[in-house]
């Protein structure tokens, strides 16, 4: 089975005008964590993923922005 780690959040965004360019991001995980089985709608507990140990950990390695010409549009 394939398990689903929703985990809400936010994202810190740091633009300089001096430079005019995104200098960095900052990634803010929230303390609300859903699972889910991965392609249904079937909500999961970590009891029910992990019933005899704890939750294996995970890092959220986010990327920084790469740097970008002045005035040149990442899309």
């Amino acid at each position: 089975m394939k398990i689903n780690k929703i985990t809400t959040g936010f994202v810190i965004q740091t633009y300089d005008t001096d430079l005019m360019k995104w200098t960095g991001q900052e990634f803010v995980a929230g303390d609300q964590t859903e699972y889910e089985e991965a392609g249904t709608a079937r909500i999961l507990t970590p009891a029910q993923i992990w019933p005899q140990v704890p939750e294996p950990y995970l890092p959220f390695l986010m990327q920084q922005p790469d740097e970008i010409a002045k005035g040149q549009n990442p899309d």
